[in-house]
């Protein structure tokens, strides 16, 4: 029988953009293939082919579907499933629904730092059967649409090109278009209302007008994402585009689901879309349906099957039973089942089932779970139960028992399910954690995700101010967002990095997304932190907006007016909290003694020259320094505005930012002088909204001040290293933290937008670790992996026990001949077994007919100071410093052979064991980093980085489990994974016996002066508090 022919309707009115009549209505709605006539892609193609471009075509046009997973409005909220369409040997429709609404095993709505899974958002999107949408010729010939920039309006003709999934409006511009698998939103509506306001689109135009967000490959102006904003003549061509995008993006996230599942569906999906590229409409017989080896070549390139041309040479002649030299269809699926096999699954498996068995069944499914994958099984046996009774029953090896004189099936897992299984999201290599946790801990005991510059989609000296920077923040799990605030000329407060290149953004809109997706991952507050550089009157504008916009989400009073203790995550579920610095108290004119601190805004001259950021490789290299070594230039003073495109309409505009929000008190090193502290700019109506994140210039640690529960300090990175050089400063400072909160920042000479390690700040318990999360370097990726896993996911991290003791130790911390005890270092140990890669991608640039050579990095990152910690491993290659010395600045590093011409399915099969001695066991992270070998035989350090993943190693499930894989801009491929094998011992506590007797010293030290005793050196002079 002939595959059906990819269907298009005839185009019903050209490319007019008048709506149909009602007579083309009925037309259009009607399924009967006698109202419309169905054309071949290829009919259409003719229909449509034009004059050839002089540029050569990318290479993109011809693949078949995409490889990264993009955020579209339609997979938020959507459960991982196990029957999703990349689980091997998983079909929808070959046996009945089992209902698993009831099955809370799977990970939550979010995954890595609430994202939605690759799992989940091809679950959703795929289409049944792999069956080709209906594509409305009249796209394919082109309409008209409004193309809407802030500079003006442009009537263009837009056409969709099926074969390369494309939407060009100048063909002789390859610049001038986009690909579908790049979109990752389009949104209508009240969605693109920000952007039709901000452009002045008449309102009665919103049903017409759609906003379409893509990603950028090359980053050009340093952004990762492009907005594209457009106006239909009528709503019938606003449908017909809104809907065939989305249609087709389902479709080909379906035929690349193929290539990750073995059902027949998508198997023989493939093979009527081949044929369709060969006999088009054509009449044929079934049997001259055929694939030659360079049709399978081209079909493995189009689906990134990124293998050697002399393993798919091997797999093909295996399949060619006849030796004819080509593959019918029969062939053809013996051959994607050749290549797709999995033998390290298959080894597993049958190590694990007994000889002669077919199958597991569920007592050796809960054995493997709790022997192998160590999960308590007990505790939610019903679940699991489910889960094990969903999958059997996809099973092919069910058996019929006698029992009662009749026949009852048996459930049993055959080796596809259990492949299922492994790759499903019940199988994640992250903790799901308990469903019912509660956050109840004052908010001071939380390490917060927060973000720095976070209106900036590019880099802070000249990028690009959007909405859509918070936007995908928030989407990304963020709980605290900045916002730099400037006069605007029309009295309207503006958005920007002051005095640089940057663009400039309404206040309002940036509220306004703001207060829409501020709860879209994550339940719990939201701190909103303003840099304010406005005159009074347009503060007043700042807090009237963000009171008339937030609603009652904003917090405006404390709910105990006598309370000393801040609220917790819990209380505040729902709210926005404000941190801004406070109006002035009548006493606020007190001398305050010189300190050298000052404030390093995230500030970067215009005339400094821009470094540009070279995001085709993912960062391999330890974190940038700070550049403490860097003088500060004088400023000069003609820098007043606010920066590029700004409007000086205000008469109290600060001019100089460093001092104006500053949060460390100024002052000359050479100077003797006792200053007055300056009085605060800001105006009461908006201090006021600083309920419990009131911003407090640092003085010092001593000052009541810095004693008031709600108050926030912050400080630029190379402020806060500078002040931990004293040991007194940073003691005083890592007591604050334990009660207080505490921002800190990027300095403003990352002019990159590169990060810090964040270990350096959340081991001395700073709650808010700002980061540049337009920047996916190792700064991100561990902030990603910090707040990744089960209740981590809602942005909000419990810190450990030694950095937010009990309420009696902090009274006991407070007294002045307190001191300090030492944090002892505990022996951490574990080991990773890389076993195998699936699907790796292929790095821009590299022809279809060069090979990968992979080879897997693996780096263990901890908190100690560079000097301090130890770390040793056993398997691979040692990259790692030959003193072993390992922490800030020094990961302990290893690697796997490289495997020659495979990226498809490589087999590594290296076990690397590690120790660490640390103080900070809940800060280490492991980072597995692909890389591609230049000549596949040296671990060269120019090689070319394909995909990478990063966890904390306390939030790793053990046993078997597939990683995801990740680009360099953070986006995560829907089926590249790693697959590994988990295991970790129990952490030992370390005491040698100078640091025992140090101990013992301390504690008779401490009773003396806080109890005025000598005995009972057994009593704890901390009283540790758990969760």
């Amino acid at each position: 029988m002939t595959p059906a022919a990819l269907q298009l309707p005839e185009s019903l009115l050209g490319v007019s953009s008048t709506p149909p009549s009602a007579m083309s209505d009925a037309v259009a709605m009607s399924k009967s293939p006698g109202l419309i006539r169905r054309i071949s892609r290829g009919a259409a193609n003719k229909l449509t082919r034009r004059r050839p471009s002089s540029v050569n075509p990318s290479r993109r046009d011809r693949s078949t579907g995409p490889v990264i997973m993009r955020r579209r409005s339609d997979s938020k909220g959507g459960p991982d499933t196990v029957a999703s369409a990349i689980d091997l040997g998983v079909e929808d429709g070959d046996e009945e629904a089992v209902d698993d609404e009831h099955i809370p095993m799977g990970p939550e709505t979010k995954s890595r730092s609430a994202r939605p899974s690759a799992a989940a958002y091809v679950s959703e999107l795929t289409t049944e059967g792999g069956i080709a949408p209906v594509i409305p010729s009249v796209l394919l010939l082109g309409t008209t649409l409004v193309k809407v920039t802030k500079k003006k309006r442009k009537t263009l003709k837009f056409v969709l090109d099926t074969d390369s999934a494309k939407v060009y409006w100048d063909p002789s511009r390859p610049a001038k278009r986009f690909y579908i698998d790049d979109v990752k939103e389009i949104r209508t509506g009240a969605d693109a209302r920000n952007y039709r306001e901000e452009f002045q689109v008449p309102a009665e135009q919103e049903s017409r007008f759609f906003t379409i967000i893509y990603s950028d490959h090359d980053r050009s102006k340093g952004r990762p994402i492009k907005t594209m904003h457009l106006i239909a003549p009528n709503d019938y061509v606003f449908d017909l585009w809104t809907t065939t995008l989305e249609n087709i993006s389902r479709y080909r996230i379906d035929m690349m689901a193929g290539v990750a599942g073995i059902g027949e569906k998508k198997i023989r999906a493939h093979w009527r879309r081949e044929m369709l590229k060969l006999f088009g409409t054509a009449p044929h017989a079934e049997e001259d349906e055929k694939m030659g080896l360079e049709g399978v070549e081209r079909l493995c390139w189009s689906l990134h099957i990124n293998c050697s041309r002399e393993l798919i040479r091997a797999q093909f002649f295996k399949a060619d039973k006849h030796k004819t030299g080509y593959l019918d269809y029969d062939g053809f699926k013996d051959f994607v089942r050749l290549l797709k096999e999995r033998r390290d699954v298959r080894e597993l498996y049958q190590s694990l089932v007994p000889q002669g068995v077919d199958g597991f069944d569920l007592s050796q499914f809960l054995g493997f779970l709790r022997d192998e994958q160590r999960i308590d099984v007990e505790s939610r046996r019903s679940e699991w139960e489910k889960i094990f009774e969903r999958l059997a029953r996809k099973s092919k090896c069910r058996t019929l028992q006698q029992q009662d004189g009749g026949d009852t099936a048996e459930s049993r897992m055959d080796f596809d399910t259990f492949s299922a299984f492994l790759s499903s999201a019940y199988n994640s290599v992250l903790e799901i954690g308990d469903p019912d946790a509660k956050l109840t801990r004052p908010l001071n005991e939380y390490f917060i995700s927060s973000s720095h510059n976070t209106y900036l989609l590019g880099r802070q000296v000249a990028g690009e101010s959007s909405p859509e920077a918070y936007i995908s923040a928030l989407q990304r799990g963020c709980r605290c967002v900045e916002v730099d605030c400037w006069d605007g000329a029309d009295g309207r407060p503006v958005v920007l990095h002051g005095r640089t290149l940057t663009s400039k953004v309404l206040f309002s809109d940036c509220i306004s997304v703001i207060g829409k997706y501020a709860f879209v991952s994550s339940p719990y507050p939201l701190i909103i932190s303003l840099e304010v550089h406005c005159n009074p009157e347009q503060q007043l504008v700042m807090a009237e907006t963000m009171k008339s916009i937030l609603g009652d989400r904003l917090l405006l009073e404390p709910f105990m007016t006598n309370s000393l203790l801040l609220p917790s995550p819990e209380e505040l579920k729902y709210r926005i909290l404000i941190k801004v610095k406070a109006a002035d108290e009548p006493d606020d004119t007190q001398l305050m003694p010189e300190t050298p601190a000052r404030r390093q805004r995230s500030f970067s001259s215009p005339f400094t020259r821009p470094v540009w950021i070279d995001n085709s490789q993912i960062p391999s290299l330890p974190l940038i320094p700070s550049g403490s070594s860097i003088t500060p230039s004088d400023r000069s003073s003609s820098h007043t505005g606010p920066g590029k495109g700004s409007i000086t309409g205000g008469t109290g505009t600060s001019t100089s930012s460093a001092t104006d929000d500053s949060d460390t008190a100024t002052g000359s090193h050479n100077s003797e002088k006792r200053e007055k502290r300056k009085r605060s700019k800001i105006i009461k109506p908006l201090g006021d909204l600083g309920v419990y994140t009131r911003g407090q210039k640092y003085f010092s640690f001593a000052l009541p001040e810095s004693k008031s529960y709600n108050h926030v300090f912050s400080f630029a990175e190379r402020t806060f290293e500078n002040l931990c050089r004293d040991q007194d400063n940073k003691s005083q400072l890592e007591r604050h933290n334990m009660r207080y909160l505490m921002r800190v920042y990027p300095s403003g000479y990352r002019i990159s937008s590169s990060n810090f390690d964040p270990n350096k700040f959340w081991r001395r318990g700073v709650q808010m670790v700002a980061l540049n999360w337009q920047t996916y370097d190792l700064g991100t990726q561990m902030n990603d992996a910090m707040f990744a896993a089960g209740i981590d996911r809602t942005g909000y991290v419990l810190k450990p026990k030694e950095l937010r003791q009990s309420k009696l130790a902090l009274e006991l911390l407070d007294t002045p001949d307190a001191i300090r005890t030492k944090k002892h270092k505990k022996v951490v140990r574990f080991s990773l077994d890389v076993i195998s890669a699936q699907q790796l991608p292929r790095p821009r640039g590299m022809s279809s007919e060069e090979s990968i050579d992979p080879y897997v990095q693996i780096e263990i990152f901890s908190a100690d100071d560079k000097a301090k910690g130890i770390a040793s491993g056993e398997g691979g290659l040692d990259a790692s410093a030959r003193n072993g010395m390992s922490g800030i600045g020094s990961p302990h590093r290893r690697r796997t052979k490289i495997i020659q011409g495979n990226g498809y399915n490589p087999i590594f099969n290296d076990t690397f064991k590690v120790s660490l001695e640390t103080k900070f066991p809940s800060l280490i992270f492991v980072r597995w980093t692909v890389w591609n070998s230049n000549d596949g035989r040296n671990y060269n350090n120019n090689g070319v980085a394909l995909a990478t993943f990063t966890a904390k190693l306390s939030s790793l499930q053990e046993g078997y489990r597939h990683l995801p894989l990740y680009d360099s801009n953070g986006e995560e491929f829907l089926f590249s994974t790693l697959f590994c094998r988990i295991k970790k011992e129990d952490v030992i506590s370390v005491e040698r016996e100078d640091e025992k007797s140090g101990r013992v010293a301390s504690i008779r030290q401490f009773g003396r002066s806080v109890f005025g005793r000598t005995r009972s050196v057994e009593r704890k002079p901390i009283i540790e508090e758990d969760r």
